[in-house]
């Protein structure tokens, strides 16, 4: 190759292969971080489902019931706490 090819082929590769390469560049970015944002939703769900099994473990305390709960033992009191601080770590560590 002369000297004049190789400057054509410096003009081609400055022209079409740099911005091609960002571009790629660009959407494998995208792709990775919409991957990441499915994985953290899927992950969330999963906790979530996970504190409605155990909302459905414990029908006794009333965990859905839009009325207080009354005359709970101290261990049904205690149960609920827990269920309730699980739910709050698991809103809390999305956000």
């Amino acid at each position: 190759m002369t000297v004049e090819g190789w400057e054509l082929a410096s003009y081609v590769v400055t022209v079409i292969g740099l911005p091609l390469a960002i571009v790629v560049f660009l959407l494998e970015q995208r792709r990775e971080r919409r991957n990441e944002e499915d994985e953290v939703y899927q992950l969330l769900s999963d906790a979530y489902n996970d504190f409605l099994r155990v909302a459905i473990d414990n029908p006794d305390l009333h965990l859905r019931s839009n009325t207080v709960t009354a005359d709970l033992t101290p261990e049904q009191q205690e149960r609920m706490l827990l269920i309730f601080d699980m739910l709050i770590s698991l809103l809390d560590a999305r956000f």
